[in-house]
């Protein structure tokens, strides 16, 4: 039986996700750059408005919670039972440009671990949801459906998805050693695991280390649809609450069937 705080996070979470991803598109129409980070990527009008949306109604829902999120950090108790990971706008660089492969992820650690997951693709007016242990679910207009990976286990049938910045010579050798059919490169962690959890894709290779708001949210929603999301080395992702709350080194997201083939296939792989 679901749990009743379980469906009032999920709600409070989703609501919000839908809100925030009203708001980019309004503003899509002048994607104003506000900035840059450290590592140089963009900061838009849309990263920061979203961020206040969902921050501001989290804390109010849930004022014993703790926040992370892309654009301001950690907030509250680092401690506690529950913190909120938030990616308020993933894949800023396509938003800017005004392409798919931008999407708001809202997850929910518990003790530690991915526990809840909210991505909302506003282009293609796609939500996805998971609780862990209770499964994901995809919905389209009025057409809301449980989500389930792909059986496919045969790499030259397994379709392979990855960055638009993937490295041209890594990339050159990574398709020769999985000869299954290659989906166009793409943003965002959330919209790649989409593909996955909608069987359209069945590898995503992600080269670098990723922060956990680019994870946290998508990881419940590959897990729970059956899929699998680890380090390079086959290490679970870990989330401990110190700065600079990356992963360190790359991931690797499939449906599972051939994931620790895959790994192998990938360990000498150089950048």
């Amino acid at each position: 039986m679901s749990n009743p705080d379980s469906q009032q996070f999920l709600k409070t979470a989703t609501d919000l996700a839908l809100r925030a991803s009203e708001e980019i598109i309004h503003l899509l129409k002048n994607p104003t750059v506000t900035g840059r980070k450290a590592d140089h990527s963009i900061v838009t009008e849309a990263d920061l408005r979203s961020d206040e949306v969902i921050r501001t109604g989290l804390r109010k829902a849930f004022p014993d919670h703790g926040i992370l999120t892309e654009e301001t950090g950690l907030q509250g108790p680092p401690n506690g039972g529950f913190m909120w990971v938030v990616d308020p706008l993933d894949g800023t660089k396509a938003y800017a440009k005004g392409i798919s492969g931008f999407c708001v992820m809202v997850g929910l650690l518990k003790e530690g671990q991915p526990y809840l997951g909210v991505v909302v693709d506003p282009l293609e007016d796609r939500l996805y949801q998971a609780l862990r242990g209770e499964g994901a679910w995809h919905t389209q207009g009025r057409e809301r459906r449980p989500l389930r990976v792909s059986s496919r286990n045969d790499l030259a049938r397994m379709p392979l998805v990855y960055s638009t910045d993937f490295p041209s010579a890594p990339l050159i050798e990574l398709k020769q050693r999985l000869p299954g059919p290659t989906l166009r490169p793409i943003n965002s962690v959330g919209i790649k695991v989409g593909l996955l959890v909608r069987q359209e894709a069945d590898i995503y290779v992600n080269h670098h280390a990723t922060c956990y708001w680019d994870t946290c949210a998508p990881q419940v929603i590959l897990e729970e649809a059956g899929g699998l999301f680890t380090r390079w080395d086959g290490t679970p992702l870990a989330y401990p609450l110190t700065p600079p709350y990356r992963h360190t080194g790359p991931t690797l997201a499939s449906n599972k069937t051939r994931h620790e083939e895959v790994l192998k296939l990938l360990e000498d792989l150089t950048f």
